[in-house]
């Protein structure tokens, strides 16, 4: 299991009519960390999500249904990855894109623990 914990929030990260969540590590850019959420990982270990696996926000759990083919790469590297809470569409992936269930965003606030399982 790998732990984050949310550090910043951007003034545009968070939109209700927009089911995802933009997260990188402090890397980002200024205009990146607009439209992001900012993750400072407590431990360092080798790790791949995967469909089946789940990723917690606090107490607040989603199942990994689809995982972008860049996704895991790009979390390790950069700690960027985008978080989608809704239906994966075959035709319309996001190759950086971890695809949540259930379809509703978590509530996310500075000091929010993220659970990668």
């Amino acid at each position: 299991m790998i732990q984050a914990n949310v550090v910043e929030i951007g003034p545009e990260a968070i939109n209700e009519e927009e089911p995802m969540l933009i997260l990188f590590n402090n890397t980002a850019t200024t205009t990146l960390r607009n439209y992001s959420i900012i993750q400072e990982f407590l431990n360092k270990e080798p790790f791949k999500l995967e469909s089946g696996k789940t990723i917690r926000f606090d107490e607040q759990e989603y199942t990994i249904e689809h995982v972008g083919t860049t996704a895991n790469q790009n979390l390790e590297t950069v700690g960027h990855v985008t978080l989608v809470f809704d239906e994966h569409q075959p035709d319309n992936t996001i190759v950086n894109g971890v695809y949540l269930n259930p379809y509703q965003l978590p509530e996310i606030h500075l000091g929010t623990q993220i659970y990668y399982q």
